[in-house]
């Protein structure tokens, strides 16, 4: 079937389930925004597992674990994502069709309302291939991210996962009521901007003579640029030779929204949640180069760097995944 008649299928039933949407909206809204703010978690920590949701629903990237998570977490809402996407989601079971949201796009195609799948399936990638050669893994502002729970699960590597106390009690409580076993993982609760999280991490029993993943996605962009030179610093200097760090950066362009009026309103909400955005890369030249050159100052080898949004090379890019290794 052609993609004008899946849409055309799609488009029938969004018509058809627009009270149901509407009224998926508002228990989604409200657990995202009210429920979020009064349990003190993390609101964009929450919005970045809805991808893995999604892709779960249109086959794009089984999650079984974050759906059953979603269910029982109190700042999102399962039944109201169903009623929101659930004309999409008949849809694709009957003719295919699979919106953006859902899509991988082809390399360079990324735009700002698909580049999320890109950011999973990469991040998915540089992940377990890290995993493979290294002797422990540390989640730099883990969030609610489940992926390295479960890539680890049933290894011999020691997995540390840093967060503020709230949003991490808030994972726990949710992991529990979920049945989702996580004795394997040490958690550690930290503030990386007032507090020395190097120092909490070897407590917990880190081991620097160990080679190390450092996973640091989408956290940086929350953080004073002083705070993130201050963190790569104790990344590269806490670890040895053979160490990985997979990290991401946005570009300052779409961060100040002078590339997108549309994400410049984004980042108004999320200031307004009490998460500002403060640190990003000027990518208007040569991205690559640049955040080379930033990684190099702290020893610091890119081995790979992924942008999103390079259609050729008058179009900069604004998001770029990269990994780098301590030689």
């Amino acid at each position: 079937m052609t993609k004008t008649l899946q849409f055309l299928v799609f488009l029938v039933l969004q018509i058809l389930f627009l009270p149901l949407a509407i009224l998926g909206m508002i228990p989604a809204v409200y657990k995202e925004m009210v429920v979020s703010r009064k349990l003190g978690a993390s609101f964009t920590a929450g919005q970045a597992i809805q991808p893995r949701w999604i892709m779960h629903y249109f086959g794009t990237r089984e999650d079984e674990a974050t759906v059953a998570f979603i269910k029982a977490f109190p700042i999102e809402s399962h039944w109201g994502f169903l009623g929101v996407m659930g004309a999409a989601i008949v849809a694709n079971r009957i003719c295919g069709y699979t919106p953006g949201l859902a899509k991988v796009p082809e390399p360079g195609r990324e735009t700002l309302m698909t580049f999320l799948p890109a950011r999973v399936v990469h991040n998915d990638r540089l992940a377990k291939r890290s995993m493979e050669r290294v002797e422990q893994v540390v989640l730099m502002g883990a969030g609610f991210d489940l992926r390295v729970l479960e890539l680890s699960r049933g290894t011999d590597l020691e997995v540390f996962e840093l967060d503020m106390d709230k949003t991490q009690q808030l994972k726990l409580a949710t992991m529990k009521a979920a049945g989702i076993a996580y004795d394997h993982v040490t958690y550690v609760p930290i503030d990386f901007r007032h507090e020395d999280w190097m120092d909490k991490l070897i407590e917990a029993g880190f081991d620097s003579t160990k080679t190390t993943y450092f996973h640091w996605e989408s956290v940086n962009s929350y953080l004073e640029e002083d705070v993130v030179r201050e963190t790569l610093r104790k990344m590269a200097e806490l670890c040895a030779s053979g160490s990985v760090v997979v990290q991401d950066f946005y570009s300052t362009t779409l961060l100040t929204g002078a590339a997108s009026s549309g994400f410049g309103s984004t980042g108004r909400i999320v200031a307004w949640m009490g998460e500002p955005w403060r640190f990003g890369i000027d990518m208007s030249k040569d991205a690559k180069a640049t955040i080379e050159a930033l990684l190099d100052e702290y020893g610091l080898v890119v081995k790979e760097v992924v942008l999103c949004g390079a259609k050729d090379e008058s179009t900069p890019p604004f998001y770029a995944i990269v990994e780098a290794v301590k030689e």
